[in-house]
């Protein structure tokens, strides 16, 4: 019985751990101010962040050769951290100006980027973020991949707009900025 509870609390302490942190994956002082942008687990993990583009690509391409029906609904798949990074990294001065900007009460905008190098399925040609901000420190909260960059918004922002919640929760207005 000791060792069952003992394995127990290494599980739970274990897995939670994972989902507490975010992974670091951009660090840089600009201006003697350290900026950094974290990846959270539902990024990286449960969406699929921390995979490369093509690996994403083709987790699409299987979805649509296997799929049974038409009304089956296509899998979320991230826009990779990689891909994240690139674009923080030369919009930052536009991702600061933003925030500052807009300034919103829950600290969290919606980045919006066209993608003008797409060869693959139009479902690819826009990148979607969600970004929250503390200070200097930001954080992944979830992105997507759509073909009109209308994914992420909430019904309060477009009424044609396919998604109404974001994250199995109801969200407050979060304003959408386009890169």
């Amino acid at each position: 019985m000791k060792l069952i509870n003992v394995l127990k609390n290494t599980i739970l302490f274990e897995s939670g751990r994972k989902k507490e942190s975010g992974k670091l994956i951009f660090s840089e002082l600009i201006d003697n101010k350290l900026i950094q942008l974290k990846s959270t687990y539902h990024q990286r993990e449960e969406r699929f962040g921390n995979l490369s583009y093509d690996e994403i690509v083709e987790l699409y391409k299987e979805y649509i050769e296997t799929r049974r029906s038409k009304f089956q609904p296509q899998p979320r798949l991230a826009v990779p951290d990689s891909m994240i990074k690139n674009t923080f990294r030369s919009e930052l001065n536009k991702v600061y100006k933003s925030f500052n900007e807009i300034n919103p009460e829950n600290n969290k905008l919606i980045f919006i980027k066209k993608r003008d190098d797409n060869e693959d399925d139009k479902n690819f040609d826009y990148m979607e973020f969600l970004i929250s901000k503390d200070g200097n420190f930001f954080n992944i909260i979830t992105s997507a991949f759509s073909e009109n960059g209308n994914f992420l918004k909430t019904k309060d922002q477009n009424k044609s707009a396919k998604r109404v919640t974001l994250e199995q929760f109801n969200t407050l207005n979060i304003q959408v900025v386009y890169l």
